[in-house]
């Protein structure tokens, strides 16, 4: 699996020009509210169904506002601009890759979308192999395909995005009537001798009729910065996956219900994190009947008490649980032998830290760095906990985290725009390349309480 190494933003919202966003195992979002932290995640959460092999099917365009995201149409998508240069009627998402020893994979993908019913709608796709190395696939608004590489272009009869992959696919092969000129031979064959380079590894043609979707195989978790309210009694309803956790009670009790292994070992973890954290010292179902579709209960005993309804021991627990959940279930599933347990996971959480207390807070940076380095989860998190960032950052020190495990990204005001600070940790825990704003905006109210002028 090629690992995604920096978002790539142009002309999005309050992002002005081209910005990079540096990717790691464990991402942090940081800035100040409003500085675009949860476009970010939008917009990785778009290009990255793009590509990835979890995503089943086409569909004529991205979807900009699939849930926890709400992005509008192509006007609130695309950056303002007003004055004599006019209006910007284009932007970009891209992703950029670390090395791999995968042959006829891109480096690098730069999506283009313009407007179309109000909508985005994709009109290009680059793929770069190197410094120079690219082909473009571009469509005009009359339906008109071109497949273009540096300094030769070559009109080609493809479907509409995304589903000229697979014509492109034909097209290569030879399985499709093309023309015999000299352009459309030279063309065609710079692009194969990208995909297949001829030493007979690379599947690089096959894998064009699945838009390269072997870029990105993991499983997108995206988690609402407010869940789901607890309910005093949960009737069995439909499991279906939500951002906002309301499917968490229902996949606990069918865990408990008909998955026993999976459950206890599941059980153990959350108890483990809970007495960690201070936040609880033991959680259960309670059916109300044998039956699956038998109302339940989920009871949480806190440190200084018994067994109580979710209801009765604050939003701690509730708001954490679809975060620790999502987090653990799939190790649980691992621990019992379960084969769906074993993909690996993208989480794209929002505000974590949301009603826990300082030491909860810490210990789920804990927690994200264990479950990071297990079955080669990534983390996109979005925190204004100092908490979190500091927990990283020893974590840095005590050698359980490399420093190449963890970029922080500081998101800066700049009058009607928004800036990315890729910010790098030393061996020791300390920040690099940080400017002036980022320890202002952590370490002010420090300063003020320690006596220190402004």
């Amino acid at each position: 699996m090629a690992q995604p190494r920096e978002l790539i933003l142009k002309d999005v919202r309050c992002f002005e020009g081209e910005q990079r966003g540096l990717l790691r195992p464990i991402t942090l979002l940081v800035g100040e509210n409003s500085t675009g932290k949860s476009t970010f995640l939008a917009c990785f959460s778009v290009i990255h169904r793009m590509f990835s092999t979890f995503e089943d099917g086409f569909s004529d365009s991205p979807d900009f506002n699939r849930e926890p995201f709400s992005m509008g149409s192509f006007r609130d998508i695309v950056r303002s601009r007003r004055g004599p240069s006019g209006r910007i009627n284009e932007f970009q998402l891209g992703l950029k890759f670390a090395q791999h020893d995968r042959v006829g994979l891109p480096t690098e993908i730069l999506a283009k979308f313009g407007e179309q019913g109000s909508q985005p709608a994709q009109h290009s796709c680059i793929y770069r192999f190197g410094p120079s190395d690219y082909f473009e696939l571009r469509q005009d608004s009359d339906g008109r395909t071109t497949l273009a590489i540096p300094g030769r272009e070559l009109d080609v009869s493809l479907p509409s995005f995304p589903a000229w992959h697979f014509g492109l696919d034909f097209l290569l092969d030879g399985k499709e009537l093309r023309p015999g000129s000299t352009d459309a031979d030279a063309v065609i064959s710079y692009v194969r001798n990208l995909l297949e380079p001829g030493d007979g590894k690379s599947r690089g043609v096959g894998l064009i009729r699945f838009g390269f979707r072997e870029l990105l195989r993991s499983k997108l978790i995206a988690v609402a910065p407010l869940r789901a309210k607890p309910k005093r009694t949960y009737d069995p309803v439909r499991e279906v996956d939500s951002p906002e956790g309301e499917h968490i009670p229902m996949l606990m009790m069918r865990l408990d219900h008909s998955e026993k292994k999976t459950w206890q070992s599941l059980h153990n973890d959350l108890v483990d994190f809970g007495e960690e954290s201070g936040l609880f010292a033991d959680i259960k179902v309670r059916r109300h009947g044998k039956q699956i579709s038998d109302p339940f209960q989920l009871q949480v005993k806190v440190q200084s008490g018994s067994h109580a309804n979710i209801m009765d021991v604050g939003y701690g627990v509730s708001q954490s649980l679809p975060i620790l959940v999502n987090l653990l279930a799939g190790e649980a599933s691992r621990a019992s032998g379960r084969r769906y347990g074993r993909a690996a996971k993208t989480f794209l959480l929002q505000q974590p830290e949301v009603h826990l207390h300082p030491r909860g807070q810490a210990e789920l940076a804990e927690l994200f760095a264990k479950v990071a380095k297990k079955g080669r989860n990534r983390f996109l998190i979005e925190t204004h906990s100092d908490f979190i960032v500091d927990r990283i950052r020893i974590l840095v020190r005590r050698k359980q985290l490399r420093p190449d495990d963890v970029s922080i990204i500081f998101f800066e005001p700049k009058r009607n725009a928004a800036k990315m600070h890729n910010i790098a940790l030393d061996e020791f825990g300390n920040v690099q390349n940080a400017p002036p704003s980022y320890r202002s905006f952590f370490l002010k109210e420090t300063d003020r309480l320690l006596g220190f002028d402004d």
